[in-house]
């Protein structure tokens, strides 16, 4: 496993979200993840209230095969 990055944003006051490739977004969208905190904290410039978070449990996407989907 390795360190990725994630950009929490601020919806509403108090009502926070990771920031999405979608749009519209709904809070079933899935967050963007970033390898670098350099491209997440590029990202979060988007927004007005924003963060960086640092996800050191996300593991790597691994190929499907015919047996897995």
């Amino acid at each position: 496993m390795s360190k990725r990055y994630l950009v929490n944003v601020e919806v509403d006051e108090g009502e926070w979200m990771y920031a999405t490739a979608e749009n519209p977004f709904t809070y079933h969208s899935k967050p963007l993840i970033f390898e670098t905190k350099g491209e997440a904290e590029a990202h979060l410039l988007r927004y007005n209230n924003a963060h960086v978070e640092e996800q050191a449990d996300i593991k790597p996407k691994q190929k499907k095969d015919k047996y897995h989907g």
